[in-house]
């Protein structure tokens, strides 16, 4: 749940940097994905592939653009995102953690300014919650590369995630009255950095099919991975799927 957000990104990365004229490919896939809390079991999920490029606006995934300036080298943005984070306790297989109160994914607007070099690019992105679920924002700097090889396009990359306290004490604290229910201690985390590593790939089996895969690897900050809703401290996330584009 964590970093699901972070492997849908890695396939707008790649499809970005091919986009010069209005694109739009559709498809699905499937997520195996690392929940950083306790007592979740279900770990593969089908999910969507949406991507949308135009020189005005972008649709990469969870995140609406809207481009204010674009150059070669730098496009900066306004953006509408949606963050899947989520706990629901009624899915939970831990008695404890059914006692805690359900945490909400949320929308979130902000802002995102892209750099291009012959060498890769760099993403700046915050955004702030505008649904008053936690009241928090996230901010992200990553380093990313598109290496085609013929019909195989890999994409590394780097970054680091930054929450602020708001937001994980709604999605990782725990408040007295949940403790009182529960057993478990109560906790109020700080801010965090979230450190990550990534691998997307994509391979054009004709001009509008293309397969898609991405692996996504996150350490977790003490202030996460201390919380008593969390039982490890880091997080792997994988998915792979099929989009068409038009």
């Amino acid at each position: 749940m964590l970093i699901k957000r972070n492997i849908v990104a890695l396939f707008a990365f790649s499809f970005m940097a091919s986009a010069t004229a209005a694109e739009f490919s559709i498809g699905g896939g499937a997520v195996y994905n690392e929940s950083p809390y306790r007592g979740y079991n279900d770990n593969i999920h089908a999910v969507p592939l949406i991507s949308y490029e135009s020189e005005s606006f972008y649709f990469r995934q969870t995140t609406l653009g809207y481009i204010i300036s674009k150059s070669e080298s730098n496009e900066f943005s306004i953006t509408a995102s949606y963050m899947p984070l989520e706990f629901d306790p009624g899915d939970n297989d831990d008695r404890a953690m059914k006692q805690l109160d359900k945490r909400d994914a949320t929308a979130m607007a902000g802002a995102a300014w892209y750099h291009h070099e012959r060498w890769g690019s760099v993403k700046v992105s915050a955004a702030a919650d505008v649904l008053d679920n936690s009241n928090g924002w996230v901010g992200e700097v990553s380093l990313f590369r598109q290496m085609p090889m013929g019909k195989l396009t890999l994409t590394p990359s780097v970054g680091v995630l930054y929450y602020d306290e708001n937001f994980n004490e709604y999605y990782y604290g725990i408040s007295g009255n949940e403790s009182r229910r529960s057993g478990l201690s109560s906790y109020s985390p700080g801010d965090s950095w979230t450190p990550y590593v990534g691998l997307s790939a994509k391979y054009a089996l004709t001009t509008n099919l293309t397969l898609l895969a991405s692996a996504n690897y996150s350490a977790l900050p003490d202030d996460i991975k201390n919380s008593p809703m969390v039982d490890r401290d880091d997080s792997f996330t994988f998915i792979s799927g099929v989009s068409w584009r038009f």
